[in-house]
């Protein structure tokens, strides 16, 4: 068997699909965010009354059955694989790399992914039937006729890592694989993974992204009791390092990336929308609730430092897609980080405002958005902003788009944050036509 032992130093990207709230293609999703616009409206799949959070960011319907493959594979995805499915189709058919005629052992996945849970739709009418009168609430009494209404399916579409079995079967790959669940960073593990495959010869093309969908009754619940949603109107909620910021929106969405050997991607003739140069990743140490100002700003930094180091080596960055998750406290924090490496000077935006909080999809997703709108020669504003802090220090981006210094192939600094306190950092090149 043939060995494949030589390292690559490049990586290539060669397909982006993104599915969001603000389009189910990448050059929707593009188009409306260069242009600041926000997809985040009201609550409609549940009733909301009475709870102070009434914003949500949905993905519109669409039509994925006619391009399965494996039709029959329908009826074991989520809404949130449905969203990955379009989107690494579409990663994979703007790549115009044909998996048919590689070696499938040379062709890697990794996705990240959120926990999906089971949803009150599709067991509770069960247990409603099952418990109608008895006081016991006891689970023994599921049998029989209350069991016909639990979704069959239910065990195969809760599972985390059920996208990455129906993608690398739809699509034929069988090289190395993984899941992440990891909320916020998700994907850019996934990324990461595939990256290291990729330079250090495991492979030739890689699929990678991440997906999810917080938009079920379970999610908006257990993010409300945190305390993190925003009270806002729809048509004002989210708006990163603004001064009157308080609290994210729930959305769905998947991002997916065709990353390539550089020589291969050459040797193919294959377009080369950038290029993916390092992640990084940490994961921050100490009391992260109650710290003071200076301590909590300087371990966030020294977080923050080490994840970019990992990622940029001695590169320059042009600019920054900063997480921006909406809150108070974690906006001030990344903005004390982010201004302590780099400085008040380089162009800062944050991306949630537009699509809402995407879970386990946001690093991709995000990573797509602004690598594309780069490409164009600008940065995306942040929708929904009016005024920071008098205290945040950082060169933000608001309201309209940023042209960027004419050049060839500007570096931005994509950051990302899990709640348990993981810091990553993907460096990226936007290749100009």
């Amino acid at each position: 068997m043939e060995r494949h032992t030589v390292a690559y130093s490049r990586v290539a990207i060669t397909g982006i699909g993104l599915v969001s709230p603000l389009g189910i293609s990448t050059a929707e999703n593009v188009e409306r965010c260069r242009k600041g616009e926000s997809a985040i409206g009201p609550i409609h799949n549940f009733d909301v009354q009475g709870h102070s959070c009434s914003a949500a960011a949905y993905v519109r319907e669409f039509d994925l059955m006619a391009g399965l493959r494996f039709p029959k594979n329908r009826k074991f995805m989520n809404h949130s694989v449905e969203c990955a499915m379009r989107a690494a189709r579409e990663a994979i058919e703007q790549s115009g790399v044909d998996l048919e005629k590689m070696d499938p052992a040379r062709v890697a996945i990794y996705t990240g992914s959120g926990q999906t849970g089971i949803e009150y739709e599709s067991y509770f009418q069960a247990l409603a039937a099952a418990w109608n009168g008895n006081p016991e609430m006891d689970f023994k009494d599921l049998g029989g006729l209350p069991s016909h209404l639990i979704d069959r399916y239910i065990v195969l579409r809760t599972l985390s890592n059920s996208g990455l079995a129906l993608l690398s079967t739809e699509f034929g790959i069988r090289g190395p694989s993984g899941n992440s669940v990891q909320s916020d960073t998700a994907s850019a593990q996934a990324l990461e993974f595939a990256y290291y495959d990729l330079v250090e010869g495991r492979c030739d093309v890689a699929l990678a992204g991440g997906y999810d969908s917080l938009l079920g009754v379970s999610s908006f619940l257990a993010y409300q009791k945190a305390g993190l949603l925003s009270p806002s109107p729809p048509d004002e909620a989210y708006r990163p390092f603004d001064a009157r910021r308080d609290g994210l929106v729930l959305g769905a969405g998947a991002g997916f990336f065709v990353l390539e050997q550089w020589e291969h991607a050459q040797e193919r003739g294959a377009a080369i929308f950038g290029e993916l140069c390092g992640i990084g990743a940490v994961t921050e140490t100490g009391d992260a609730n109650t710290p003071a100002r200076g301590a909590e700003s300087l371990r966030g930094a020294e977080s923050l430092r080490g994840a970019t180091g990992q990622a940029l080596a001695d590169a320059g960055v042009d600019f920054v897609v900063a997480r921006g998750i909406g809150t108070p406290e974690e906006d001030r924090r990344e903005a004390d980080s982010i201004f302590a490496l780099l400085g008040p000077d380089i162009p800062v935006t944050a991306l949630k405002s537009h699509t809402g909080y995407l879970g386990a999809a946001t690093a991709a997703v995000e990573l797509g958005l602004g690598l594309l709108c780069a490409r164009d020669g600008l940065v995306p504003p942040i929708a929904r902003h009016c005024s920071a802090d008098r205290d945040c220090g950082l060169n933000l981006v608001a309201r309209q788009p940023r042209p960027l210094e004419e050049r060839y192939a500007p570096l931005g600094l994509f950051l990302s944050y899990s709640w348990g306190g993981q810091v990553t950092a993907i460096a990226a090149r936007a290749i100009h036509d």
